[in-house]
């Protein structure tokens, strides 16, 4: 029986029961069960249809040679996005129906007089004021220099002695000019590094992909330095952090990209694992976590991760004291062996978490925006949740009942309308509305509708309260977590473009060009212009993470 006979005779139904009127209460409550068990039904029916569909897709796929691995085949359509409701609730903006650019800020670099023919003027014509007419050129050509290095040779030190070349010419075959471009044209346009020597050949440029290659990877260890001060800047300029994360592929394996943002910078960090070493990894920028054992780190344990009293002395015992990785590894394996897994992870993360704390390196965040992944738990002070994600799971249920169909509508209408009060307070916070938003958001997610899924997404909503209404007491803090969406498709559109990094080494050049790349986007800073400066050693422009520092400080900042 497909969807459409069920909803036929959903429907019949609907119009049977609207000419009884008043049901009996247990024949009501019965009805009411027996709706519910149809959408369960045609749920897992649904449910089991998709998963045919993906095993289809993925086996098509295995076919075309293309991957082996789960999950990289097409998948059936699951687009849940709730920004239709969110954007019916935002005023519209009126769009200019003219030229919107402006040449206010080019520079101009030649003025060319364009007269009239004076035999095309009749003898009355008189020059009045002229008009300007501006035009955007560029010119991409080759620009091969030879130097002529003096050479001298002393006899006495048996050494050679060679007039040096200019700042950005003494790297190799190739300028920091075309390096720079070679980065942009990658980082800026996205481009594959065959399309970049093709378009490099066209204008007489000889640079081989082997070249292109070590130029895109072998040039991230000059920029490793901005990339931490990018990081150290961009964690003290708001009170709260973005992070999401997306998957990324590096020599055939599947690996994670972390997202970490605010309005002033974007930061890409690509790791083999997504957990919640791996997020403090990034927080702190480093390969090497170190740990720290103590009563901080007990109280944690104790309080989070529900520890054994037993294991509880033996860390008394040990006092405080601060561990490497591997001294951790040691020493847990001395204590537990292969078994007690759960534990040895809870040790690790307590460990890990209250370390993080006590450091000074980098800035510790106070609130993170995220989803609800358990990764990004215990890390920060507070921790708000985006309501977008929420909405989400509100458009995954897709009920089959009229009198559920309408529930769900009306419910979501309700929902937008509170995300739209949020908004309003979020741009004038007043104590008083913040409590009376808390009691809206009491009465909106405890509603009973008898629809169970509804219900049931309801309660879960109902139950991460502090965390959706932590703008209520942070009020800088964004009510949903697109900018890191926005970032990790970043990545995503890169990954569409070159599948995979062919090594370590160039995922850690794409998570420093990207973040140089992205940050300067947001900042209005040219990215050519950056790398050109730093590679030729010039350092005229400020860096970006003063840049950062300067624009959060503005009186015009604002979160």
């Amino acid at each position: 029986m497909d969807l459409s006979e069920v909803q036929a005779v959903l429907s019949r139904i609907d119009q049977q029961l609207a000419g009884v009127g008043t049901l009996d209460t247990v024949v009501a409550q019965a009805v009411e069960e027996l709706l519910n068990l149809i959408e369960r039904l045609v749920s897992g029916q649904q449910a089991l249809a998709e998963e045919v569909e993906r095993l289809k897709a993925q086996l098509q796929q295995k076919k075309k040679s293309k991957t082996t691995d789960q999950g990289d085949g097409p998948q059936p359509n699951s687009d849940h996005s709730s920004e239709k409701h969110r954007r019916q609730r935002q005023k519209s903006k009126r769009q200019s129906a003219c030229d919107r650019r402006t040449f206010k800020d080019l520079t101009i670099d030649q003025t060319i007089e364009c007269p009239v023919d004076p035999k095309d003027l009749p003898p009355d014509a008189v020059r009045v004021e002229d008009e300007e007419v501006i035009v955007q050129d560029i010119e991409i050509k080759p620009r091969n220099l030879r130097f002529q290095r003096h050479v001298y040779y002393s006899a006495a030190e048996k050494a050679f002695f060679r007039g040096p070349l200019p700042g950005g010419f003494d790297q190799g075959d190739f300028s920091a000019n075309l390096r720079a471009l070679i980065l942009s044209l990658k980082y800026c346009g996205n481009m594959s590094e065959p399309k970049i020597g093709e378009f490099l050949e066209n204008f007489d440029v000889q640079v081989s992909s082997g070249s292109i290659s070590n130029i895109l990877t072998r040039s991230a260890k000059d920029f490793e330095q901005d990339y931490h001060d990018v990081l150290v800047s961009g964690l003290s300029s708001t009170t709260y952090q973005q992070t999401d994360d997306t998957s990324a592929r590096v020599d055939g394996s599947f690996w994670h990209t972390h997202i970490l943002c605010n309005p002033y910078y974007t930061l890409y960090s690509t790791r083999p694992r997504k957990d919640r070493l791996a997020v403090l990894e990034v927080l702190q920028n480093t390969d090497d976590l170190r740990f720290f054992l103590g009563q901080p780190t007990l109280d944690l344990l104790e309080s989070q991760f529900s520890l054994p009293r037993k294991w509880q002395r033996k860390l008394a015992d040990l006092g405080e004291v601060e561990l490497t990785a591997g001294q951790l590894k040691t020493l847990l394996e001395e204590w537990f062996g292969d078994r007690n897994g759960q534990l040895r992870t809870a040790v690790e993360q307590a460990a890990a978490i209250v370390y993080y704390h006590h450091q000074r390196a980098v800035p510790v965040i106070e609130t993170i925006v995220c989803d609800d992944a358990g990764q990004f738990k215990l890390l920060t002070e507070k921790l708000a949740l985006c309501w977008i994600h929420e909405g989400r799971h509100y458009e995954k249920l897709s009920p089959v009942v009229g009198r559920h169909v309408k529930q769900l509508d009306s419910f979501l209408n309700r929902y937008w309308d509170y995300y739209t009060s949020l908004q309003d307070y979020r741009a004038s916070p007043a104590r008083e509305q913040a409590a009376m938003l808390r009691l809206e958001f009491d009465e909106l997610f405890s509603t009973r509708t008898g629809y169970d899924a509804l219900d049931a997404r309801i309660a879960k909503t109902a139950a991460k309260k502090d965390q959706l209404l932590t703008v209520l007491s942070v009020p800088s803090v964004p009510l949903h977590n697109n900018a890191s969406e926005l970032g990790a498709r970043v990545s995503a559109r890169r990954r569409d473009v070159s599948l995979h990094s062919r090594s370590v080494r160039g995922a850690r050049a794409m998570d420093v060009f990207t973040t140089l790349v992205q940050t300067s986007k947001k900042l209005g800073v040219s990215a050519y212009a950056y790398l050109q400066d730093r590679l030729i050693g010039a350092y005229r422009m400020p860096s970006l993470a003063q840049i950062i520092r300067q624009a959060s400080q503005s009186p015009a900042a604002s979160d």
